[in-house]
């Protein structure tokens, strides 16, 4: 091997090669990194999930589910770089109640199904009003029953359907 010209490569300096034992005090901890935007998205995700759980509960199922992943992945991941992960509590928390609302709807969806599509096809081949209200009277009195509502309930909210 041939010697390159230059100042002797000095040795490697570790804390244990001391002669009088380790070094003085703990090590500091590496400092906090920058924050994480998954926790943002979580945030998103989980608004949106709890506002399509009234509209459209499949889509809040997905996005509630996806805003919990992010949300936990986000909280993970900042915990590891020792960083904040702001907004990935108030996701996880959105898409938990959005999930939740979800489930309920699509539970209740699928209780009430029968009924339900029969009232739709009823009033979709209905073409007065006086046809519609028949509908209303068949299968109102139904829903009431399975869902133990009081007689005449569904006539103040039946419209939502």
């Amino acid at each position: 091997m041939s010697e390159q010209p230059g100042p002797p490569a000095q040795p490697e300096h570790r804390p244990d090669d001391h002669p009088g034992g380790p070094p003085a005090g703990p090590t500091p901890p590496p400092p906090p990194g920058p924050p994480q935007r998954g926790g943002w998205r979580a945030l998103w995700l989980g608004g949106i999930a709890l506002v399509t759980a009234f509209f459209f509960y499949p889509l809040g199922l997905v996005l509630g589910v996806a805003a919990l992943v992010v949300g936990i992945r986000a909280r993970r991941n900042a915990r590891r770089a020792r960083a904040a992960a702001p907004g990935a509590v108030p996701g996880i928390v959105l898409g938990v109640i959005g999930l939740v609302f979800s489930t309920l709807s699509v539970s209740l969806t699928a209780f009430l199904w029968p009924e339900l599509s029969g009232y739709q096809s009823c009033i979709s081949g209905s073409n007065t009003t006086v046809d519609k209200q028949a509908c209303r009277d068949e299968y109102y009195p139904k829903i009431e029953d399975k869902l133990g509502l009081p007689s005449g309930s569904m006539d103040k909210y039946g419209d939502l359907l």
